[in-house]
């Protein structure tokens, strides 16, 4: 059982009481505001208010013009474009965003995604040749591209010209390209650097539509698909991202195309509730399972698609492949679990795991599940061919692309960033990997990486919940990383009722203190408070977020349950 620390976040009072006058807030709210970089009465309209004129122009990032340049002069030939996406959300959304926005302005336009299994990530040679064999003159990368010096230059020999729409680190060497767009890249001045992949091609189709002087729209009729991305990459939700997300949501609920349509009925969601958190859970694993299991090649049928029976018949494809994806990685956490509790007993530091049969295509998943329950990095390895594969994880602020370099003699290849990574070995180097690894996790990981923090905006007692706080919490919306729900916590309150399991696992409480009325509470896989909370005369200290709750065409404000103590424990 994970034990929090909870970090109750300092404010400064006098910037905190400028807020409140200047915007008129409870300190609650202006303390939840200033943790987000909110200061002043204009960065609280910007935040409140998110729109498309605070974008910034596609044309500050580098190679932007020339891009869009070359974009334009195929269009004006004729020319056969190639757009190359990855095969997950990010990459799918992209892929499609830039197949339906060429293809409205008369391009011949086709595109290619890997297969998981064969290519594996990245630029492939194979996808090269598709695109040779097939009279491509210039391909467009999405989600993908940005170290793809060796097949770039292979594109390049074979008289394809090359644009690059990535938004991953670079490495020592930019690939040469005819345009590389990533606001990543160290000489590019673009002010957001955290756009997702589909968010730069959304930037390429924007400077297109500026320099031929069509309709802005004609681009950000797509913002529903960047939104879609922006939620399922986990991008930062902050700046341009949050913008392209709430405007992406907005369209997504007033006027959802067809194919999001035929997905969302298949998962049971309403689009008119969509929600960061929905796409996330609820229609990203969905998209996810085709790359995951099959071939993503579908989700971009899907997406494209303007004939209703095919998008039906696509997604009912998608829930299938989402239904077994869901019963593997079920039993191969189960199983990771059981071996990484074992196995933490020699090597207390990390979890390394192989088995020859674990699907390559959920692993990362599997790793990300572990890290939640043991909180140490994590390495999940499948048998590919002969060759160990695998996916990384890692806890917060421990760079694990940094601690498998420092083991890169034991490895064929890896990549990836400090959060995950992707490595492959040699069956024989299994256990020398894993001793290096767990050394320099030893020397690394400390105390604090192995302890999950519990950050709290501010102390907010539950008559404090007012409906104009309600109001103004709303409007915290679209959340995500870098603008999570705003998290209080709430001292000395009592249950009214008997607390109760749901599913074995969730915990509902009702709760109220002297003054106040009593509100739910669910507190997602926190079953093991349960015997503690029998005692229903001790006061606790909760830590919580407040959300709605709509069920049966109801709605009514929940408490979302963090983890709670005794109270003064």
């Amino acid at each position: 059982m994970k034990q929090f620390d909870w970090q109750l976040l300092d404010a400064d009072p006098e910037k905190v009481q400028a807020l409140m006058r200047a915007i008129n807030v409870s300190e609650p709210i202006a303390k939840a505001l200033y943790h987000r970089g909110i200061f002043s009465y204009e960065d609280a309209k910007q935040f409140f208010c998110p729109s498309l004129e605070y974008l910034y122009s596609p044309f500050q990032m580098q190679d932007m013009h020339k891009a869009a340049m070359r974009l334009s002069q195929a269009l004006e030939r004729g020319e056969r474009i190639m757009i190359y996406g990855d095969y997950d959300v990010d990459g799918t959304t992209g892929t499609s965003l830039l197949l339906l926005f060429l293809r409205e302005l008369g391009a011949d336009v086709m595109f290619y995604i890997n297969d998981r299994f064969k290519e594996g990530y990245g630029v492939a040679r194979s996808g090269i040749d598709y695109a040779h064999q097939h009279g491509v003159s210039l391909i467009i990368s999405v989600d993908c591209g940005i170290t793809a010096v060796e097949p770039v230059q292979y594109s390049q020999s074979l008289g394809i010209d090359f644009i690059i729409c990535d938004h991953h680190e670079s490495g020592v060497q930019i690939p040469d390209a005819f345009a590389v767009l990533d606001p990543k890249r160290p000489d590019c001045d673009y002010p957001f650097k955290e756009l997702s992949g589909c968010g730069v091609a959304l930037k390429l189709a924007q400077a297109l539509c500026l320099l031929r002087g069509l309709d802005i729209d004609t681009a950000y009729q797509y913002l529903d698909l960047v939104a879609l991305a922006i939620a399922a990459d986990i991008v930062p939700a902050v700046q341009e991202n949050r913008i392209l997300l709430a405007e992406g949501i907005k369209r997504a609920q007033a006027n959802p195309r067809l194919p999001l349509v035929a997905l969302a009925k298949e998962a049971g969601l309403s689009l008119s509730q969509l929600s960061t958190s929905s796409a996330v859970f609820t229609l990203a694993p969905r998209i996810n399972a085709a790359g995951r299991l099959d071939h993503a090649k579908q989700v971009v049928e899907l997406l494209t698609t303007s004939d209703s029976a095919l998008a039906e018949q696509l997604a009912h494809s998608l829930e299938a492949l989402n239904d077994e994806r869901r019963d593997l990685d079920k039993h191969i956490t189960q199983e990771a679990l059981e071996e990484a509790s074992r196995l933490l007993m020699t090597y207390p530091s990390s979890v390394v795991l192989y088995k020859p049969d674990w699907h390559l295509g959920v692993i990362g998943i599997v790793a990300s599940r572990v890290v939640d329950h043991f909180y140490v990095p994590t390495i999940i390895l499948t048998e590919v061919n002969g060759v160990l594969k695998g996916s990384a994880r890692s806890v917060p602020e421990f760079d694990i692309y940094r601690a498998i370099s420092e083991c890169r003699s034991h490895l064929i290849q890896f990549g990836g960033h400090a959060a995950a990574a992707g490595l492959s070995l040699k069956i024989e180097s299994l256990e020398s990997f894993r001793w290096a690894f767990e050394q320099v996790c030893a020397e690394r990981l400390t105390l604090e990486h192995r302890t999950p923090k519990l950050e709290i905006d501010a102390e907010l007692a539950l008559e404090q919940i007012t409906p104009n706080l309600l109001k103004v919490i709303k409007r915290f919306e679209p959340c995500g990383p870098g603008n999570r729900h705003p998290v209080f916590i709430a001292r000395g309150v009592r249950q009214t009722s008997e607390a109760r399991l749901l599913k074995e696992k969730h915990l509902k409480l009702y709760l109220a203190t002297a003054q106040s009325a009593v509100y739910d509470v669910i507190g997602f896989n926190l079953s093991h408070y349960y015997a503690l909370v029998q005692n229903r005369d001790m006061a606790l200290d909760i830590v919580y977020s407040i959300e709605e709750n709509t069920y049966n065409g109801n709605t009514a404000t929940q408490l979302r349950l963090r983890d709670l103590r005794p109270s003064g424990a």
